[in-house]
């Protein structure tokens, strides 16, 4: 193989290659430099490398919980216009603060790139490509927003290229913006437990990937049988995509009970479903959590070593 998925020492998911890259190992050997970069990469990664490594990971994680409240707050119609609109008295006040974490954020990873030990391996490793996104989209607004202060043109008097120009950008924020979410995971990194819970999920990927084709095999089978048995007299199964929302609902014992079937053939199958879904979650299930448990123990130990 190419390249493998392996996790390094500083609790982070990479892909690497085959044949390990030297060209920067070759280049650091400058004692006195090499050693700088070691201590800021070491500072940045490890909480318990200093004391004021602690506090700059406690900040972090402040920021992290701050950032997340603000993306959930700014959901929220009565909160909406103090994120979003400049005459609003607490909008300069929570720009503010948003910019200053997103700047700690940026410093964080600008010093990290600087610190890593090879440029090739800061690409691959998954936790700086989500520190990338989180941030990115704050940049995007913000060139966004200075683009549309250069070209204030009132809606009415637009051109149709115009239309199509800010349609495009409206679009390009509002998948920007879903990239705030990853902020969430940048908890991970700073919690041991969390990275051991993502290495077991690795470990227990096959029985995974077999719990989620069982289920696939199943939501298909069922709601295509429902929708035939039901939508000549049930508008609510109009599709076998509907029958497959309501099978995937009752096998996994969830039951909203907004879509439910009427005739006696359709209730016979919801009955079959409903004693399957008990079958099939139990008998992978007694698989995954043996599993689990021992690569967890497993990887416990290991960690400790």
């Amino acid at each position: 193989a190419f390249f493998k998925i392996s996790f390094t020492k500083d609790y982070a998911i990479s892909i690497e290659d085959s044949e390990p890259d030297t060209s920067c190992s070759m280049l650091c050997q400058s004692g006195s430099v090499h050693s700088k970069r070691k201590v800021i990469h070491d500072f940045l990664l490890n909480p318990r490398s200093s004391k004021i490594a602690t506090v700059w990971h406690s900040i972090d994680i402040l920021f992290i919980c701050v950032s997340i409240a603000f993306l959930i707050m700014e959901t929220d119609p009565n909160l909406k216009p103090h994120f979003t609109e400049p005459s609003d008295s607490y909008y300069g006040v929570i720009y503010a603060i948003n910019a200053f974490v997103i700047a700690f954020f940026t410093i964080d990873l600008v010093l990290r790139f600087l610190t890593w030990p090879t440029f090739l391996s800061f690409w691959k490793n998954i936790f700086n490509i989500l520190d990338i996104l989180s941030i990115l989209p704050f940049y995007v607004g913000l060139i966004a927003d200075i683009t549309a202060q250069g070209s204030d043109t009132p809606l009415d008097g637009a051109t149709e290229v115009e239309l199509d120009a800010m349609t495009k950008r409206y679009v390009v924020l509002r998948v920007c913006r879903i990239f705030r979410i990853i902020r969430i995971f940048k908890f991970v990194r700073h919690s041991q437990d969390l990275i051991l819970i993502v290495r077991v999920v690795v470990h227990a990927k096959k029985e995974l990937g077999l719990l989620v084709i069982l289920l696939g095999i199943f939501t298909i089978t069922f709601g295509s049988i429902m929708y035939y048995v039901e939508h000549e007299v049930n508008g609510q199964f109009n599709s076998i995509m509907q029958g497959c929302w309501w099978s995937i609902v009752t096998i996994t014992t969830v039951g909203y009970g907004e879509v439910v079937p009427v005739t006696p053939g359709g209730k016979f199958v919801g009955s079959v479903v409903l004693t399957l879904g008990i079958v099939f979650l139990a008998l992978p299930m007694t698989i995954i959590v043996s599993k689990f448990s021992s690569v967890y123990e497993k990887e416990k130990g290991d960690s400790k070593d």
